[in-house]
């Protein structure tokens, strides 16, 4: 129990309150009882009476006292901010990057396999909606099994079968996998329209495109999977020529927001709270929100800089963007040593043997020390054979080498870097979600399950 006195002499300390000298009175366990009941009732206990708030127009008790205060001053807590500076640097490596490795780099790398645009369209309108979690197998390839099965009416009618048949439902939250799924059939039959009609129906105006998609409830197209779905339809050549396309964000995600944060193009005052804390998820909409008007001022300085090279809307960095924070920002290199005293690295951290060791042909069993992100390490020191990096080969390190675009940006081998985590979210509705989790109080218990 040493450890929790530790922690509320910590807080004392930091608020610049001093304990009472009849504290130490209490038992460590009398302590905890009282500190731990008091703290579980203001965070996640509710009650009849605290009042409600809003979400996508549907009102709904508050979850405890401190969702009604993070409501109203999590934008304070964390002082969201843009550094103009840091824009300016990351638009001077983009630039730099273009010249020295093409535009092609900026290009998104769906295989369509030939299809037409408007089986592209159809295809990816009701992909881009749902949640993967991880890059998926490519869905254009299911078109050529079934093309009926992406058909709206089909869609409507079955979409569960629909969810099958794309294998989604050994993800989680299937329930809403549905929903978006039946309502984004709807909302093309109720138009009397494809997927690939929504551009003409809607005036070839992107932002009306994004506002009719984003609007829609319930069919999981908020504004990152909107921005997503328009930047496709350009860079695949299906709406080849929109209006407003400058007006389409970078389609923010924990990749995009991890990089903003790494590099210093957006600030914050503390580091992001853990999911368990952002009820309501406020913080994530928040970083959100900020990390597509930080990649947009880097837009802009790029602009400046270079206007002939700079793309057309923000959106077109984003899937480099994506990349970038999924590839280089993911602590896969591991720093070994061998019983000999070799140190040496490697990509995970499955290796048993030394590698310096074995060109020697002497057998020495390697053990795990650390784990480091690639922009920590000199490109020469990674883990290479035959003078490539060991990796697949469409990993994005390959292509630049092991040598983050951003090093200049971000600083990684220096003392002022700091390897800051975007925000997490958890479901607001659904079964594992806070509307599933109210706790009230002199009740107990409650709160999320797995």
């Amino acid at each position: 129990m040493e450890s929790f006195m530790k922690f509320i002499r910590e807080i004392s300390q930091k608020m610049g309150i001093p304990l009472p000298s009849s504290w130490t009175d209490l038992t460590e366990v009398q302590l905890a009882q009282r500190f731990l009941e008091k703290l579980n009732e203001y965070f996640f206990q509710t009650y009849e009476g605290i009042g409600t708030t809003t979400f996508n127009g549907e009102e709904l008790q508050y979850f405890s006292e401190f969702h009604k205060f993070w409501e109203a001053h999590h934008k304070d807590i964390l002082n969201a901010r843009i550094d103009r500076k840091q824009a300016k640097l990351a638009a001077q490596a983009l630039s730099n990057a273009i010249k020295k490795y093409g535009k092609e780099i900026l290009g998104v790398t769906h295989q369509t396999l030939g299809l037409s645009p408007q089986a592209i369209a159809q295809v990816r309108f009701f992909t881009a909606n749902q949640d993967f979690r991880e890059p998926p197998e490519n869905q254009f390839e299911k078109y050529f099994e079934d093309p009926t099965r992406f058909e709206a009416e089909e869609i409507a009618n079955d979409p569960e079968g629909f969810l099958k048949f794309l294998g989604l439902t050994r993800l989680s939250q299937t329930d809403k996998r549905i929903d978006f799924a039946r309502n984004a059939a709807r909302f093309l039959l109720e138009k009397d329209i494809s997927a690939f009609d929504i551009v003409e129906y809607f005036n070839n105006d992107a932002v009306r495109i994004r506002e009719a998609l984003v609007s829609s409830p319930n069919m999981g197209y908020g504004l990152k999977k909107a921005n997503m779905l328009i930047r496709d339809m350009v860079e695949l050549g299906v709406w080849p020529k929109l209006l407003n396309f400058d007006k389409i964000d970078v389609a923010s995600d924990i990749n995009t927001m991890k990089l903003a944060l790494r590099t210093r193009i957006l600030q914050t005052d503390i580091p992001l709270l853990s999911s368990f804390l952002d009820i309501f998820c406020y913080q994530y909409s928040y970083i959100d929100e900020m990390s597509a008007k930080a990649w947009r001022t880097v837009w802009e300085e790029w602009v400046k800089l270079d206007p002939s090279m700079a793309p057309s809307s923000p959106c077109q960095m984003d899937f480099l963007l994506y990349r970038i924070g999924r590839e280089y920002c993911d602590d896969i290199v591991v720093q070994y040593k061998c019983e000999n005293g070799h140190i040496f690295y490697h990509f995970g951290a499955r290796l048993r043997n030394c590698s310096i060791c074995r060109r020697n042909r002497i057998r020495a069993s390697a053990y795990p020390l650390k784990r480091f992100l690639p922009c920590q390490i000199a490109s020469s020191r990674l883990p290479r054979e035959n003078g490539q990096l060991l990796l697949r080969n469409n990993n994005l390190l390959n292509t630049f080498n092991g040598i983050c675009i951003f090093e200049n940006v971000c600083k990684p081998k220096t003392k002022e870097f700091r390897a800051l985590n975007p925000p997490k979210s958890i479901s607001i509705k659904g079964q594992t979600s806070w509307t599933n989790s109210y706790a009230y109080r002199d009740r107990g218990g409650g709160g999320m399950m797995g």
